[in-house]
Parts: structure tokens; C-alpha cells; sequence
């Protein structure tokens, strides 16, 4: 369907919706479904796998070379000029009442195919920034809130998919900067005050390290347990000493 076409069939249900009449059963169709630019919304929707999906309201588009523009399949926005109430561009419920099958808040799906050769694929972007604001605004990526009178069980789990091969990630959790800024410029992880008693702070024991199980710039924990210091490396047999302000150092002399 062609924009103009969209345009059109969105003008007829409007229309029909203003006179009362709520639009005839082939708008109220057209309503639910909007391909751009020769798209065809079942084919797209079957690379999620089976059981085939019935969506609510479609939307596809099929992006071609040439037009020099972004294409942004589905656009929200927001602006929020002097309003006190909460503000969201774009919110979604999903609740889950008696005997179901699995639930989702959302579900993004993006794939590269076998015949992509350049660019990137990411399953969700987030930008935030501060842009000069002289309030304390704090800005933040992503929030993770559980609610309820039971625990939840996992705030963010990375798990590999097996419908189409082993799957899975080379790296959990990666920190990358773009030059000249940091990606991060106070703590890659941080515990703030007032958090709470925690049974554990991490916990490796049921993974196997073909390398260091944890790795710094100057200590490190091997698969075996083994530690490796360079403040203590003296190519000697040596006494492993504390110092006044708690760290620890190899001396050929007994600590005092």
C-alpha cells in the first residue's frame, strides 16, 4: 500500500468515526493494517517463527536504496513544554491473568541476514543526555523496577536463543567510549548508599573459565582459584604484608 493510499484509507476511517457511523468492516481492515513501500507484513511477522502471530494493528514497511532518507518504521514523539504530570512517549501493558503461556512488556526482534554486508543490528537503543539543564535532573539509560508484595527473580538476563542455531553472546556486558569522550567517567559498577544487606555480591561458582576468573590491570583470579598480584610478584619467596592504609605488599622482612 502506498503512502498516499494511507493517507486516503486513514482520511475514510477518520471520517466514519466523526459521523458517528464508527466506518464499514473493509475501513475498520485497512485500519488494522498499513504495508508501505511493497512490504508484506505476514512474510515479515514468520521470521519470528511459529506459532504464526495475529497482530492487533500491523504495520510494515520495506526499505529500499535510493530515497536518501531514515527510515523509522513506526515514530512517537513527545514534548514536554512546562507540564508537571508524568510524561511518556511511548507506554505498553501487558498483564497476565489466570492459566497463559509466556508474557512480554515488549518484544524486539531484529536480525542480520545472511546477505548483509555492512552496517549494525541492535536490538534496542536507548539515547539519553543531559543538554545543559541547570536543575539536578538525573538521567538515566535504563531502570529496571520490580513490583510487588514477592520478589522478582532476574533484573536483566542474557540468554541465547536456539531456533535457529546455538546462539549466544561473545561478551555479557562490554563498556566502549567514542573518542574524545568516556562512556563512563566515574564507576563502571557501583553499589550506592543506603542499598541494603545482600546475601552475595557476585557469584562465579557455577561457571567455567577457560582464563582468569576475574582479570585487572594488577590482580587477578585464576579458573583455579590461584592469585596473581603484581604488588606481591618478586620472583622470591616473600611475606605478604598489610600496610597502614590496608593494602597488601610483599617484603623480604617480616610484617610489622
Amino acid at each position: 500500500m502506498r503512502i498516499r493510499d494511507v493517507g486516503i484509507a486513514l482520511g475514510i476511517f477518520l471520517s466514519g468515526w466523526a459521523c458517528g457511523g464508527g466506518g464499514s468492516t473493509a475501513v475498520a481492515e485497512i485500519s488494522r493494517l498499513i504495508e508501505i513501500g511493497g512490504a508484506s507484513l505476514a512474510g515479515q511477522l514468520e521470521q519470528a517463527g511459529p506459532p504464526p502471530i495475529a497482530p492487533g494493528v500491523g504495520i510494515a514497511e520495506r526499505v529500499a536504496e535510493g530515497d536518501g532518507r531514515r527510515h523509522f518504521t513506526l515514530t512517537v514523539a513527545n514534548e514536554t513544554l512546562g507540564g508537571s504530570e508524568d510524561s511518556v512517549a511511548l507506554y505498553a501493558l501487558a498483564d497476565g491473568h489466570g492459566s497463559i503461556g509466556e508474557l512480554w512488556g515488549a518484544n524486539l526482534l531484529a536480525f542480520a541476514h545472511s546477505d548483509m554486508t555492512s552496517g549494525a543490528v541492535q536490538g534496542l537503543e536507548i539515547d539519553v543526555g543531559n543538554l545543559g539543564t541547570r536543575a539536578d535532573v538525573p538521567v538515566t539509560g535504563l531502570n529496571v523496577f520490580a513490583i510487588g508484595p514477592r520478589p522478582s527473580d532476574v533484573a536483566i538476563g542474557i540468554l541465547n536463543g536456539t531456533a535457529a542455531g546455538a546462539g549466544g553472546f561473545r561478551t555479557g556486558i562490554a563498556f566502549r567510549s567514542n573518542s574524545p569522550g568516556r562512556a563512563v567517567s566515574d564507576a563502571l559498577v557501583r553499589v550506592e548508599p543506603g542499598f541494603g544487606r545482600v546475601a552475595r555480591g557476585i557469584d562465579l561458582r557455577e561457571a567455567e573459565f577457560a582464563d582468569d576468573a576475574l582479570a585487572t590491570p594488577g590482580f587477578a583470579v585464576g579458573a583455579d582459584g590461584g592469585v596473581r598480584s603484581r604488588t606481591l610478584a618478586t620472583g622470591r619467596t616473600s611475606f605478604a604484608c598489610v600496610d597502614s592504609e590496608g593494602r597488601l605488599f610483599a617484603s623480604p622482612d617480616p610484617c610489622r
